[in-house]
C-alpha cells in the first residue's frame, strides 16, 4: 500500500483539539481527509470512546427485539461466578471439538475482564479495540490507493467498504470474525501474502460459523482459476437457492458434532420461524430492501463479469476478483439459509468497493455507485436509529475525561 497522505501541522492540530473537547467533532473533522495518518488514529481512539459508551440493557426477553448485545451484557455479568476450572474446562471442550461451545472468543475476553471488573463497558471498550483494529488496517486497502480522492463516490464506496460498523460490537463474535477474514482475503489475494492463512484460521476462535469461510478459502486456492465455470455456477446460484436449505441438511448427519449442531441452528424450523416472526410495517420495507441490495450487488458482479478483461490484467484485483465469484457463487447459494447466506454476502461489500475503484476510477458507470445510498437506504435508516438506541448525547458533546468518568468510574 501507498504512503499516508501528507499533512499540515494545523489540521492535526485542529484533529486533537477538537477531540479534546469531543472525540465525535474530532471524528466528523476528520472525515475531510480521510487518508491520513492522524484521521485514522482518531477514528480509532473514536471507535474505544464509543465501545466505553456502548450501553444496553441486561438480558434479552424472548419476543422483544431486543440486541444481541443485551444478552452479552447479561453473559458477562454471570461470568462472575464461573470459575477458573470451569473456563478451562469448556476451552479444553471448545478446542476438542466436543458438544461444547462452537466458539470461545466472546467467553475468553468475559472470563478475564471478569476478573478484573463488572463494569460491562470494560468489556465493551475492549471489544471495539480489537473491531476497530481490524477495520481500520482492512480499509487503508481503498483508502490509499492512488485513484482514491474526495469526491462523492470514493466516500460511498468507504461506506460500502465499512458497511460492518463499528456498532456491529452489538453482536461480538461475528462481525469481529468478518473484519479479521476479510483483512486476511486481502492480504492473501491482493498482497499475495500466504502467511495469513494462519491468521484466518483463528476466525472459528471468535464465530464457529467461519468454519465455513476456511472452507471457501480452500476451495478458493484450488479452482478459482476455473473462471468461466464460476461464472456459469454464479448464474445458477439465483435458479437453485431455494434449495439450499434441503442441501446443507442432507450432509449434516455426516459433519462432526459441533458443526451438526451449528448448521442445525441455521436450518431447523424452529430458527428458521423464530428469525421471520417479525410483522408489521417495518418487516416488509426491511424484506424489500434486503432482495433489492442483494439484486443490486449482483448486478456490479455482472458488470465485473462483463469487464473481467481489464479486472485480470490488473495484478491488484486480478485474484480478488476470481475470489469474489467463487464467494458469491456459494452464497446466492445459501442467501435462504437464516443468518447464514446473506451474513456472508455482506463481506464480499469490502471486495467490491475496492474492484470498483481500481478498475473503473470512479468515472465508468458512475451512476452505479450514485444510486447506492437509495439502495441501502432502509438500513442506513436502521443504522441511526441503531447508534441513537445505545448512545447517549453525552457521546456526542462530552470531552474524553468525563467519558472515561461516566463510564468506567461510576
Amino acid at each position: 500500500m501507498s504512503t499516508w497522505l501528507k499533512e499540515k501541522k494545523i489540521d492535526i492540530t485542529i484533529k486533537y483539539i477538537l477531540f479534546l473537547f469531543s472525540p465525535f467533532f474530532s471524528f466528523l473533522y476528520s472525515l475531510r481527509r480521510i487518508n491520513t495518518k492522524s484521521s485514522y488514529f482518531i477514528f480509532f481512539l473514536t471507535s474505544i470512546f464509543f465501545g466505553m459508551s456502548f450501553s444496553v440493557p441486561s438480558g434479552r426477553v424472548e419476543g422483544t427485539g431486543g440486541f444481541d448485545s443485551q444478552y452479552y451484557r447479561e453473559k458477562f455479568e454471570e461470568y462472575q461466578y464461573v470459575s477458573s476450572f470451569e473456563f478451562h474446562d469448556n476451552l479444553i471442550g471448545f478446542l476438542s471439538f466436543n458438544e461444547g461451545k462452537q466458539d470461545y472468543y466472546f467467553d475468553t475476553v468475559a472470563f478475564y475482564i471478569s476478573r478484573i471488573t463488572d463494569n460491562y463497558h470494560v468489556m465493551f471498550m475492549f471489544f471495539a479495540i480489537v473491531f476497530a483494529y481490524f477495520s481500520l488496517k482492512s480499509l487503508r486497502f481503498i483508502t490509499q490507493e492512488e485513484k482514491f480522492n474526495t469526491s462523492i463516490t470514493s466516500y460511498i464506496l468507504v461506506y460500502l467498504f465499512l458497511y460492518n460498523q463499528i456498532f456491529n460490537i452489538n453482536g461480538v463474535r461475528f462481525w469481529t470474525a468478518a473484519w479479521i477474514a476479510i483483512y486476511c482475503i486481502f492480504q492473501i489475494y491482493r498482497n499475495n501474502n500466504k502467511k495469513y492463512y494462519l491468521l484466518a484460521l483463528l476466525t472459528p476462535y471468535f464465530h464457529g460459523a467461519f468454519w465455513v469461510y476456511l472452507a471457501i478459502l480452500s476451495i478458493a486456492q484450488v479452482f478459482r482459476r476455473f473462471e468461466k465455470t464460476w461464472i456459469i455456477l454464479f448464474i445458477s446460484s439465483f435458479f437453485i437457492s431455494t434449495i439450499s436449505i434441503e442441501f446443507i441438511e442432507y450432509f449434516q448427519p455426516y459433519l462432526p458434532t459441533f458443526l451438526s449442531k451449528m448448521v442445525n441452528s441455521y436450518t431447523s424450523l424452529e430458527a428458521i420461524e423464530r428469525r421471520s416472526n417479525i410483522s408489521g410495517l417495518g418487516s416488509i420495507f426491511a424484506n424489500i430492501f434486503k432482495y433489492l441490495i442483494l439484486f443490486y450487488i449482483n448486478i456490479i458482479i455482472i458488470i465485473f463479469i462483463k469487464n473481467a478483461k481489464k479486472i485480470n490484467q490488473n495484478q491488484k484485483t486480478k485474484n480478488l476478483y476470481l475470489f469474489l465469484l467463487v464467494w458469491m457463487s456459494i452464497f446466492n447459494f445459501l442467501f435462504f439459509v437464516p443468518s447464514l447466506g446473506n451474513r456472508f454476502i455482506t463481506l464480499s461489500y469490502p471486495i467490491i468497493a475496492y474492484i470498483w475503484l481500481v478498475t473503473f476510477e470512479n468515472k465508468k458507470y458512475n451512476y452505479v455507485i450514485l444510486i447506492l445510498p437509495f439502495i441501502f437506504l432502509w438500513n442506513i435508516r436502521e443504522q441511526i436509529i441503531y447508534y441513537s438506541t445505545v448512545l447517549t448525547l453525552d457521546f456526542y458533546i462530552s470531552n474524553p475525561l468525563y467519558l472515561i468518568y461516566k463510564y468506567i468510574f461510576i
